[in-house]
């Protein structure tokens, strides 16, 4: 069973071949993520050290083990059909065309970013960044990592228990692979890149290696059963932003993860039988990778006009603060879809795709041409 080749009951709202929730787990994922860096990273610039800022700051730390996990959970089922067709079939879609893109928006991120990140240093800014490029250590890192998720997958896809015990392995070692790269005084971004790498695989590995089971799950609402695993998951989620040793904390990150991706596969189905959120979840789950490309530009350029004006805080009034933070990511995923539709109609396409696949693909619509002409 493949996600092209299943669908639902409640699929009448998405695309057809297209299972509606896991587009729109696709399309949660991403909102959750643009909403991490604008309350997380952006929030104490745009609200200041107040009461807003601080709970925007703590609900998204507090998702830090469902956002990514969810992300690369329906990656990797989403991938279980490419990584049986042959390597030369999927080096483009699965490899370059993410490749190329996360080169190119990280160049892109570092000529702007220096202006808010370290106006007095610009090349040395420039120099971090194209260093940190290379270990997937940029703001884009998730697209660097895409890649190597799906070759180690594909090396081992006729041994799915060794590729569970594997990056269950990495998994389980993330954290004090991290700590001991960080005492050995290792560069932060090759640490960070590691810990990304060695963090993940296992959700990416466990989406392809379950997604027959995760597909089945998926045919079948469990309200109460969502219900009960995110009641475990809050708690714990709340207990790990806590100061516990770093063991406890890897088992009680896998417990509430497991919690939390339980819940969404038990209720994300019943939410996409709503035709207008099934839609919805297809539209943007579809463009998951420019919305990731562009949020970041987005959010530093914002923040260095909201410097330029020399405000420490928006308003005076919390409701007016709470509100900022979700109009805020609403208004970049929309910039977002908006290059989206530009580049659509107008190109440039190797904005987000290998320029040697395009011009692969239109020569070879230029032979089948003079082929039917004879």
């Amino acid at each position: 069973m493949t996600p092209a080749a299943s669908a639902a009951p409640g699929d009448q709202g998405a695309p057809r071949g297209r299972v509606a929730w896991l587009d729109l787990a696709k399309a949660t994922s991403i909102v959750l993520v643009v909403l991490y860096h604008v309350a997380a990273s952006n929030g104490h610039e745009l609200l200041g050290e107040g009461t807003a800022a601080r709970w925007w700051s703590a609900a998204n730390l507090a998702l830090i083990p469902l956002r990514m996990p969810l992300f690369f959970v329906v990656a990797g089922v989403l991938a279980a059909r490419a990584v049986e067709r042959p390597f030369a079939e999927t080096v483009g879609p699965r490899i370059l065309d993410l490749l190329w893109p996360y080169v190119l928006w990280c160049l892109l991120f570092a000529a702007i970013g220096w202006l808010r990140y370290a106006p007095e240093d610009p090349w040395g800014f420039v120099r971090g960044e194209v260093t940190g490029l290379l270990v997937a250590g940029s703001p884009y890192w998730f697209i660097a990592v895409l890649p190597v998720f799906f070759v180690l997958t594909k090396l081992l896809r006729e041994h799915r228990a060794v590729l569970l015990a594997l990056t269950f392995t990495a998994y389980a070692a993330a954290p004090f692979l991290y700590r001991a790269m960080t005492l050995a005084q290792l560069p932060g971004d090759l640490n960070y890149g590691v810990f990304q790498l060695t963090d993940n695989a296992l959700w990416y590995a466990a989406g392809f290696a379950l997604h027959p089971r995760i597909l089945r799950a998926g045919e079948r609402p469990r309200v109460t059963r969502a219900v009960l695993l995110g009641a475990v998951f809050v708690p714990i989620a709340l207990v790990l932003r806590l100061e516990l040793p770093i063991g406890p904390v890897r088992a009680l990150e896998l417990v509430a993860s497991l919690c939390g991706l339980g819940a969404c596969i038990s209720l994300l189905p019943l939410l996409a039988r709503w035709p207008p959120l099934a839609r919805a979840g297809s539209y943007l789950g579809a463009r998951t990778l420019l919305i990731y490309l562009v949020h970041p530009i987005v959010l530093t350029l914002l923040v260095i006009l909201w410097r330029a004006t020399g405000a420490t805080t928006w308003t005076d009034s919390l409701l007016a603060d709470l509100m900022l933070i979700p109009v805020v990511t609403v208004g970049a995923i929309a910039l977002a879809l908006a290059a989206d539709l530009v580049i659509a109609r107008r190109g440039p396409a190797w904005l987000t795709s290998a320029p040697r696949r395009r011009e692969m693909r239109n020569s070879s619509a230029r032979t089948a041409g003079r082929a039917s002409r004879g």
